[in-house]
């Protein structure tokens, strides 16, 4: 059994004028995510595997994050997953290491919705509001990840938090 959490980057700032791979949070996102690593700490999230998007929204996402998890996981940043659709994660998400038991994407929508999409299968599937963390489960290895091979869990948002 493997683990995938799929975290969408906490709430970014728009108004300096950056290049969209270079924006920081914002306030509320800073919030956000500090929110989200107690919820992690209290929940016992320990992943194995990070897999980090290259843009400052989701590094400083990550950076706050890790405060409520525990320290040692391989933590590996690349823009491979900045802006990719559900395809391209899903076959980045096939390379992950085979001993990975539990992995923590942090990445971007539409990405993030439409893999939890793609990979349980539900038509509907969930909206991804900043911050929002999807737990999946799936019976296969990372290799064999695919459509309808994973099951939700869980969608906590920082408004579920509060």
């Amino acid at each position: 059994m493997i683990t995938l959490h799929l975290l969408r980057h906490a709430k970014s700032d728009w108004d300096g004028g950056e290049p969209d791979h270079d924006r920081p949070l914002a306030p509320r996102g800073e919030r956000a995510a500090s929110a989200m690593a107690v919820y992690c700490r209290q929940q016992g999230i320990a992943p194995d595997f990070i897999l980090c998007s290259s843009a400052r929204r989701t590094l400083e996402t990550l950076a706050i994050l890790r405060g409520g998890l525990p320290e040692g996981a391989k933590v590996e940043t690349t823009r491979e997953i900045y802006e990719v659709g559900a395809g391209q994660l899903v076959a980045r998400l096939k390379t992950i290491p085979v001993r990975t038991r539990i992995a923590l994407v942090v990445g971007h929508n539409p990405g993030m919705e439409d893999t939890v999409r793609l990979l349980t299968g539900d038509g509907v599937g969930v909206k991804f509001p900043t911050c929002g963390l999807a737990t999946l489960e799936s019976a296969s290895g990372w290799a064999a990840l695919g459509p309808r091979k994973a099951e939700l869990r869980r969608f906590v948002t920082p408004k579920d938090l509060v």
